[in-house]
C-alpha cells in the first residue's frame, strides 16, 4: 500500500490508494464472515466439534467406535474397534482405554481393558483398541461406552476421553 501511495504522478496515486483501501475492506469482509460448512442436513455424517486443537498440552480423544459387520446379527459375533487421537500440540504419554458393550436391558455383554505404552504424536491417530464381541440372542439395542484414562500426563479436556454408540443387532 506504501509503494502506491508514495508512487510519482496524481493519478496512480489515487488509483493506488482507491485498489489498496479496496484490498483491505476485502481482507476485513473475508475475516468478519465465517466461510465454514454451516450446519448439516439430517442425513449427512454428523462432524465432530470437539477436535479444535487444544493448549499446549497433549489431547487424546476418542476419535471412532467402529462395528463390523454395520448391523450385527444377534447371537454372532461382531468386531469392535476403536480408535484415538492427540489433538493437542504436545506428545501424549501412555494411556489406557475401557470398552464396556451392554444389551438393551443393561446388562454387560462385554467388557474389555487394554494399556498403550506407545505415545501419540501430535495430531496422530491410533487403533487404540480391537476385539471380537459376542452380541446376546435377542435382536436389539446395544450401548458401547469407551473411556479413556491418561497416564503419566495431564489431559487437557478430559470432556472428549469418552464416547458412546449405540448399535442395533437385527
Amino acid at each position: 500500500m506504501i509503494l502506491f501511495i508514495e508512487s510519482p504522478g496524481s493519478k496512480k496515486r489515487r488509483i493506488g490508494v482507491i485498489l489498496a483501501i479496496l484490498l483491505l475492506l476485502a481482507s476485513l469482509v473475508f475475516l468478519m464472515n465465517d466461510y465454514r460448512i454451516a450446519g448439516s442436513s439430517s442425513d449427512a455424517i454428523q462432524r465432530e466439534r470437539s477436535w479444535a486443537r487444544s493448549g499446549i498440552m497433549p489431547d487424546i480423544m476418542v476419535s471412532g467406535i467402529e462395528v463390523q459387520p454395520l448391523v450385527p446379527v444377534a447371537g454372532k459375533p461382531f468386531t469392535l474397534h476403536v480408535f484415538c487421537q492427540n489433538i493437542g500440540i504436545v506428545r501424549a504419554g501412555t494411556y489406557g482405554i475401557d470398552v464396556t458393550v451392554k444389551d438393551r436391558s443393561g446388562k454387560d455383554v462385554f467388557k474389555g481393558r487394554d494399556f498403550h505404552k506407545k505415545a501419540l504424536d501430535p495430531g496422530q491417530t491410533g487403533a487404540a483398541f480391537s476385539a471380537s464381541v459376542m452380541s446376546g440372542n435377542v435382536p436389539g439395542k446395544y450401548t458401547i461406552t469407551v473411556a479413556v484414562k491418561p497416564e503419566n500426563f495431564e489431559d487437557s479436556n478430559s470432556g472428549n476421553n469418552r464416547s458412546v454408540k449405540v448399535i442395533e443387532t437385527r
